[in-house]
């Protein structure tokens, strides 16, 4: 069970970090707490998350088809969507859940299938960038001090020679501009490659599945070293922490420890 709300605990420096780690701290001490120092195993899965692994595992399965020489079709795509889709519902072991009253879970498998295809037509047929990696894993070492590790959705370099970070969004949010967490953590993704990499300028692009939308954005070798400060300064701040209370809000709803945090079980409904 997770530790009492009260207690006062040193964040363990148990490294490598991720961005997903710092800004889980950020968003949510108490989050952060459960998940990465006491181990606590989330409740269960929002139907949005479960909903994004399958539409990211599909998307790697059809670079990883082209790669072996072959070139599914959208349909192909989104048969493999609905067999990964069915059979993690039925392995289980977590819940998943719609926390939105009222919307059917075949609504979500619908829309996530809509989004493969509309992909497959407006990105994976025309696209000429060479694949270096789908879920491409990497680990350094920044501020001399923490190991930082991430997984890049994929992993491309075009005709020039440019670096290409992709990721693949399948929130709500819309793409308008390049700006805020998602940028951020496309940064912290280039600070990397930066790190292991001989080139000059990257490009980071997000693609935002739902709306059909890319925005994207270069970042220089030059600006390597403000990244790489404000980074290690968020990861400090976590570390010197010795108190983790909850930040109450509306996405306590798709948190899976709502059912053993204080800060929703105190009030007998989630707060707002």
């Amino acid at each position: 069970m997770p530790a009492p709300a009260a207690e006062s605990r040193v964040a363990e420096t148990t490294t490598p970090y991720s961005f997903s780690r710092v800004t889980t701290f950020e968003q949510c001490a108490r989050r952060y707490r459960y998940r990465y120092l006491d181990g606590v195993q989330e409740g269960f899965d929002s139907v949005e998350s479960f909903m994004g692994r399958q539409v990211h595992a599909a998307i790697e399965w059809l670079y990883g088809e082209r790669e072996k020489g072959r070139k599914p079709r959208a349909d192909e795509a989104v048969a493999w969507y609905c067999a990964s889709w069915d059979a993690g519902i039925a392995a289980g072991p977590r819940l998943v859940r719609v926390v939105k009253d009222g919307a059917p879970l075949e609504g979500y498998r619908r829309s996530g299938a809509e989004m493969l295809s509309r992909f497959h037509q407006t990105r994976f047929v025309p696209d000429r960038l060479e694949t270096l990696g789908n879920e491409h894993h990497f680990l350094v070492t920044i501020g001399e001090r923490y190991e930082f590790q991430g997984y890049i959705d994929r992993l491309a370099r075009d005709e020039a020679g440019t670096l290409h970070i992709i990721d693949y969004k399948t929130g709500r949010k819309n793409g308008r501009g390049f700006a805020g967490r998602e940028a951020e953590q496309l940064e912290a993704y280039a600070l990397a490659l930066f790190t292991s990499q001989p080139v000059d300028e990257i490009e980071r692009v997000l693609e935002y599945l739902r709306i059909g939308e890319r925005v994207r954005k270069r970042v220089r070798r030059e600006q390597r070293a403000e990244i790489e400060a404000g980074l290690v300064g968020r990861i400090a701040k976590l570390e010197s922490s010795t108190v983790f209370p909850a930040s109450p809000g509306i996405l306590c709803r798709w948190c899976g420890y709502n059912d053993v945090c204080d800060a929703v079980t105190a009030r007998g409904a989630f707060p707002r």
